[in-house]
């Protein structure tokens, strides 16, 4: 016979071994969910393709709108087999499209100088170029296209330079000609720095910044035609005032406390509270942002009036939530509760903060590359060309055409 304890036994196994096998399928699934989030799933649809889908119409690349060179190809005997031929039956056309290798253009002047007897003092005309400057426009714009436009590094720029157009040019070189530029850029600068404060509604945001290791900040404000960027010491409600001023606009913002004290009215960021809703995943706040995105969808479709929208956002924060993440999103909706629908009475406003979030990336960019600026100079010359530069991509400006045209207008 079995004895008791061996029974008892027996039943601890058997509990244990279910145990485990509950266990063993907890870690399956969480295995599986977790994959599910670092990695694509398998195409299980073997008919699937990638790219666009079949029977779509062709896109070709358009024929050239110059020819530079023509060569005429031409043949007397086969090529499979030697045999004489005869009259052309077809002709037909192929076009390649190539660059030529580039190299320095270098010009020469012969300045004469003339002895003045009314005023006494040797004259000359002077060159159409930069003055005390052993470069050329078309190089100093180039220069300042690879560090703003497309995010070079000094290095790589002047590694660029050896490479493709064979000029060395050291790194300090190539700083002096962004700060060239940059002065010459001045006054453009100062022009979008006047318009923005006229502007009727903008966006504004800030993000972290660096000059010689020290911490500053970078502040946008954007208009449908401007960009303005400004790099201060302070994340504080001074350089609000310092760029608007006296002046009347609707401000778009997330909800930094930096804007709770200025004077001018405001539209809160609708992607920015929801995303923060969106944090948190539990029954209380899935409702809360259902019905948030409810409520931004119902304003932007134009069909209800900014009281009306006001009732539906009361009836929501209204509701008695238990979840502390719930509970401070509430909280921020009642505390700037005129401020989320202001975008319903102006159509230049968004609800969005996006277009200042925008603004700042291609700087958030550089500054991954080469972590700021060390000095202020670097840091000046960021702030005017980085505004001029992507002001002018707003308003349909070539930046390589229209700049060497304005700073050359500006050597005369």
């Amino acid at each position: 016979m079995i004895c008791e304890s061996c029974k008892q036994k027996d039943r601890i196994i058997s509990d244990l071994q279910a145990r485990i096998e509950d266990l063993e399928k907890q870690v399956k699934e969480t295995n599986q969910a977790v994959r599910s989030l670092l990695y694509k799933p398998d195409r299980k649809n073997k008919n699937s393709k990638l790219g666009p889908p079949k029977g779509h119409k062709a896109h070709h690349r358009p024929r050239p709108d110059h020819v530079d060179e023509t060569i005429s190809l031409s043949l007397d005997r086969c090529p499979e087999c030697d045999n004489n031929l005869g009259k052309v039956v077809e002709t037909k056309e192929r076009f390649i499209e190539d660059i030529k290798p580039a190299k320095p253009h270098v010009r020469r002047y012969i300045i004469h100088r003339y002895y003045c007897t009314c005023c006494t003092k040797l004259v000359s005309a002077k060159p159409a170029e930069i003055p005390y400057c052993r470069f050329g426009l078309n190089l100093l714009v180039l220069i300042t296209f690879l560090r703003y436009g497309i995010h070079m590094p000094m290095n790589k720029i002047r590694k660029q330079l050896v490479i493709c157009y064979g000029l060395k040019i050291s790194e300090g070189t190539i700083t002096n000609e962004l700060t060239r530029c940059a002065n010459y850029l001045g006054p453009e600068f100062e022009r979008i720095k006047r318009e923005v404060r006229e502007l009727a509604a903008l966006n504004a945001d800030e993000t972290g910044w660096r000059i010689a290791g020290k911490n500053k900040w970078l502040w946008d404000f954007i208009g449908k035609q401007h960009s303005l960027l400004l790099i201060r010491d302070t994340r504080g409600r001074d350089v609000i005032e310092e760029v608007l001023g006296n002046s009347d606009p609707i401000v778009t913002t997330d909800c930094l406390k930096t804007y709770d004290i200025i004077p001018y009215r405001m539209q809160k960021c609708w992607a920015h509270l929801l995303r923060d809703t969106r944090k948190r995943k539990n029954k209380e706040n899935r409702i809360l942002l259902d019905s948030l995105k409810h409520i931004n969808r119902l304003a932007k479709s134009g069909d209800f009036t900014k009281d009306d929208m006001l009732c539906m956002l009361d009836s929501v924060i209204g509701k008695e939530f238990t979840d502390a993440w719930c509970v401070s999103i509430v909280k921020r909706v009642k505390k700037f509760r005129h401020e989320w629908f202001t975008f319903m009475e102006h159509e230049d406003v968004d609800d969005t903060n996006n277009a200042a979030e925008r603004g700042l990336r291609p700087s958030v960019v550089m500054r991954k590359i080469s972590g700021g600026n060390r000095s202020e100079k670097g840091a000046r010359n960021h702030e005017i060309i980085m505004s001029v530069m992507q002001t002018w991509d707003k308003q349909g400006i070539d930046f390589m055409e229209y700049g060497m045209e304005f700073i050359r207008q500006q050597l005369h």
